[in-house]
């Protein structure tokens, strides 16, 4: 059975006489999918497997586990699982207050007095199926909302992989064309002495090509864990993969950090929020300027949780005022056909599952941006 058909299944659970033989009998003769389940324990299982309605009779209540009450209060966000009971008006008056309690336990209940007409019992059923199918929908498009979030992040990732790529060939590049221009001229040296000056700049060249891949390789390198980060490290190295840009668009750049500055955090997650901050604020500075990393030991402001506060403050156009509360909107950008809208956005969720937050505001003496996040020492329990 496909899950559509699955979907649609009316559950029945009637245990004495004729009753599930009757009801299944009616359900089919008006093109209802029925299946009838021998035991109350079969009916948790059944549910998740699929269906839209359950109809039972309250005899076949008795002796219910409260396994029953505590799968259906522990039903998805989406779900609100529709249950109809044929019972008599006698034993609605003869039931106790631990019997009516259970009944409006199990949440989205109806009850139908017998004896019922044929038409009443087929309306209450066709009310139910559309109820659950509208779960359903509800459930579809759930999992289509979390799946186009995921693609999203994906998406943004691999931006950001693909500018640091860019940034970080760049800034190789400068030194290996000093070191190709070295080598040609320690060919042309008329003595050894001026070979071995060419050959000690080529040296030093090549240093700062291995300074560069070291720093690329702690930047990226991390675990799915949460791992103990020194804060200082961390801005340095986004300094480094920056600074053929910095250098390009006269940006003057200064790392400040308090002493013994370290966090418990997923390192590769915070590192991406920490590129996205940086490349927005030297995008912002088109004509030069000063930029500032700075990182401070600070408890959350309300609840006083050691924590530390991450600012990256530049000289640059500042925020428009229209703009600033539309920042951390999914696809808002002011990079016109340039930017995806997606990097303020995925910063703001990946800072906000690590248990903090972040904050954007313009200052005016110079003007600039100010964007700091705050995420605490160590991760908030799972």
């Amino acid at each position: 059975m496909i899950a559509d058909d699955l979907h649609s299944r009316v559950l029945i659970l009637a245990h004495f006489g004729r009753d599930s033989e009757l009801l299944q009998s009616f359900l089919k003769r008006h093109r209802v999918s029925c299946h009838v389940i021998s035991g109350a324990d079969e009916l948790p299982r059944e549910i998740e497997r699929g269906a839209s309605t359950a109809i039972i009779t309250q005899e076949s209540l008795q002796g219910v586990g409260p396994h029953w009450e505590n799968h259906l209060q522990l039903q998805p966000p989406w779900s609100d699982f529709p249950l109809i009971i044929l019972t008599g008006s006698a034993a609605i008056s003869s039931s106790s207050p631990a019997q009516l309690t259970f009944l409006r336990k199990l949440g989205n209940v109806t009850l139908v007095e017998r004896p019922i007409r044929a038409e009443n019992l087929l309306s209450v059923v066709e009310s139910a199926m559309r109820a659950r199918a509208r779960q359903y929908e509800v459930r579809d498009f759930v999992r289509r909302q979390a799946d186009s979030e995921e693609a999203l992040r994906k998406t943004e990732k691999l931006a950001v992989a693909g500018r640091l790529a860019a940034s970080i060939a760049h800034e190789i590049n400068n030194p290996l064309t000093a070191v190709t221009n070295l080598l040609f001229l320690v060919r042309s040296a008329s003595d050894l002495e001026e070979a071995q000056q060419y050959a000690l700049q080529a040296e030093d060249e090549l240093r700062r090509v291995s300074e560069i891949a070291n720093h690329t390789l702690v930047f990226h390198r991390s675990s799915k864990y949460p791992e103990r980060v020194e804060v200082a490290q961390l801005l340095e190295s986004a300094v480094v993969l920056f600074r053929a840009k910095l250098r390009n668009q006269n940006i003057n750049v200064a790392v400040e950090c308090d002493e013994d500055c370290t966090m418990v955090c997923s390192l590769g997650e915070i590192r991406q929020v920490l590129v996205n901050l940086v490349a927005n604020a030297i995008d912002a500075m088109r004509k030069g300027g000063n930029l500032l990393l700075r990182g401070t030991a600070v408890p959350h402001p309300s609840t006083s949780v050691p924590g530390v506060r991450i600012s990256v403050i530049d000289h640059g156009e500042g925020i428009a005022p229209a703009a600033l509360p539309k920042l951390f909107e999914p696809f808002f950008t002011t990079k016109g056909n340039v930017g995806t809208g997606l990097g303020l956005w995925l910063t703001q969720d990946i800072v906000d599952r690590h248990g903090g937050f972040i904050r954007a505001r313009n200052h005016h003496r110079p003007r600039g941006a100010v964007f700091s996040f705050w995420i605490p020492k160590r991760p908030p329990p799972s």
